[in-house]
């Protein structure tokens, strides 16, 4: 009679204990967190480079136009309050607004300002407040406010934060700094029927420092799950020994 042959158990076909199956499983998650951060701190740090030949990332060219007097922009509402590391001016960066006219009326005005004397400003005045906007493809939506003519031109006004008029490109720069601010756009003269051609765009230099603790706090826990999982695996063939 032949006496079946039994294998050893080979040492590292024993499952794995609790205690290392949890860790194993823990470290699967937190390698995958890690190197989520580290894609996400990847594609960041692609779109910081995405800037123009002045440091901006800029919209494209688009036609704006209302048949009232005004066409204004949400209220910017800009909290400073804060460490300097984290709400500083160098990380909101500047503001660039390009606009040129498109119709028959003349020079243009872009300007911003304090929000409640651009309101008083446009007291009773027809205006039209851009509530939102899609870039691709670009479609504008306005809030319309029922008005007559400002009794001045914004050109003759004194509170404007910063400002500028003319025939031709416009380029308006701001530099970012804490209050409660409106955009505003309208023919120089304050007549009715503002058509333009306008580009937005911003410095933006949180994003390089966003991309650089995404990529740090990427590769530390993809590390650290990566080890996570192997310890286990390691000790378990070493016990086995």
């Amino acid at each position: 009679m032949t006496t079946p042959v039994v294998s050893p158990e080979r040492p590292d076909s024993r499952p794995l204990s609790g205690s290392r199956t949890a860790l194993v499983i823990v470290g699967s998650v937190v390698t995958f967190i890690g190197g989520s951060l580290l894609i996400g701190g990847g594609a960041v740090m692609w779109a910081e480079q995405q800037r123009d030949s002045d440091g901006y990332f800029s919209t494209n060219s688009e036609p704006l136009s209302t048949n009232s007097y005004v066409l204004s922009a949400p209220n910017l509402d800009v909290d400073l309050a804060g460490p300097d590391v984290l709400y500083g001016q160098d990380l909101l960066g500047k503001i660039r607004i390009e606009g040129e006219s498109s119709g028959p009326r003349g020079p243009l005005f872009l300007g911003i300002g304090p929000t409640n004397e651009v309101d008083q400003y446009l007291a009773g005045v027809g205006y039209d407040e851009i509530s939102d906007f899609d870039v691709d493809p670009f479609r504008v939506s306005y809030t319309e406010h029922p008005g007559g003519a400002p009794d001045a031109a914004p050109t003759a006004q004194s509170f404007w934060a910063v400002s500028e008029s003319g025939s031709g490109p416009q380029s308006l720069t701001w530099d970012v700094s804490s209050g409660d601010w409106t955009v505003v756009i309208m023919n120089a003269d304050g007549s009715p029927g503002v058509r333009a051609e306008l580009s937005v765009a911003a410095t933006l230099p949180v994003l390089q420092p966003i991309a650089i603790g995404m990529l740090i706090g990427g590769g530390v826990p993809l590390l650290l799950g990566i080890a996570m999982i192997v310890l286990p695996l390691v000790t378990r063939k070493a016990s086995a020994v």
